[in-house]
């Protein structure tokens, strides 16, 4: 079953690229990515579909993009 999380980013690549990286070197299973720019504001909105595997969980996720700088809030959607 595929999970989701909202993550509220600074706006441009450099978020998006640090984001999807680090799921990359920890073995997240990507599903999709969507990054889309909150009006009126320097942050984005970044929702990432992962795979819920059995070796890597969504809390170890959002605990380790929890660690970036350019990520101010993140939590899972249905």
């Amino acid at each position: 079953m595929d999970k989701k999380l909202l993550c509220r980013v600074d706006s441009g690549l450099e978020a998006l690229i640090r984001v999807v990286g680090l799921l990359k070197r920890k073995r997240f299973d990507i599903r999709s990515v969507n990054l889309e720019e909150i009006e009126n504001s320097q942050y984005s909105n970044l929702e990432i579909t992962l795979k819920d595997g059995l070796e890597h969980g969504i809390k170890q996720a959002i605990n380790q993009m929890e660690k970036l700088v350019n990520v101010y809030d993140i939590r899972e959607i249905n």
